[in-house]
């Protein structure tokens, strides 16, 4: 079984862990103000921060009894998939379609179907200072001719993104410290990400020179 850092299960039950501090809220418009209680989530025994399309954490917080946190980093948590009706101002939480045989993981939910084809490792490394280094190394079951049609699916700025985002996860996970990870499909580099808390980058020109 692989061992993955980053992993939920579909259907699993989150525990809440209330904090005693308390926050102002401001709405967008400035117009309310409202006091909240921030708190951690927990699924599966393990802390779950939920992070904008950028890669920022976002509050979870209790107000009047009721807990608000991020529809799609939850749904997403939970292997869901989220869309958006902007026509009828609609969000939408389904289950993940099922893929025919003939189906790749660039068919699926974007960042979704992109981390999951990852297996997440930290290397023991004992003379870097703050960085700590992760493999991510390719696991899925595709050929190398299949691998390299499918990162292509994706483009550039998408796989920049998505991987700094795995990097943002994964260093939420050891605070403090500066996270690069490297990405690699079996012996071939692919290129690596960093996230330090603040700020993320990528280069992945390595891939550009076996992948064409």
């Amino acid at each position: 079984m692989k061992k993955k850092l980053i992993t939920f299960v579909s259907g699993a039950l989150a525990a809440l862990l209330i904090s005693s501090t308390a926050v102002t809220a401001l709405a967008a418009t400035g117009a309310l103000t409202i006091e909240i209680s921030p708190i951690k989530v927990l699924v599966n025994g393990e802390v779950f921060q939920p992070k904008d399309v950028n890669g920022n954490d976002v509050m979870v917080f209790t107000h009047n009894g009721t807990t608000y946190a991020p529809l799609r980093a939850l749904a997403e948590a939970y292997g869901l998939e989220v869309g958006y009706d902007a026509k009828n101002n609609i969000a939408t939480v389904d289950k993940p379609s099922t893929s025919s045989a003939h189906d790749t993981p660039a068919q699926k939910d974007g960042y979704a179907g992109f981390e999951s084809e990852w297996t997440v490792e930290e290397k023991p490394v004992t003379n870097y200072g703050n960085e700590k280094i992760f493999m991510v190394e390719y696991s899925g079951d595709l050929s190398m001719s299949e691998f390299k049609e499918w990162w292509k699916s994706y483009g550039m700025a998408d796989i920049k993104g998505y991987a700094e985002r795995m990097a943002a996860e994964t260093q939420s996970m050891v605070p403090g410290y500066t996270v690069t990870a490297y990405f690699s499909y079996g012996r071939y580099n692919l290129g690596s990400a960093y996230a330090d808390g603040t700020t993320t980058g990528s280069n992945f020109d390595a891939a550009g020179v076996w992948i064409k």
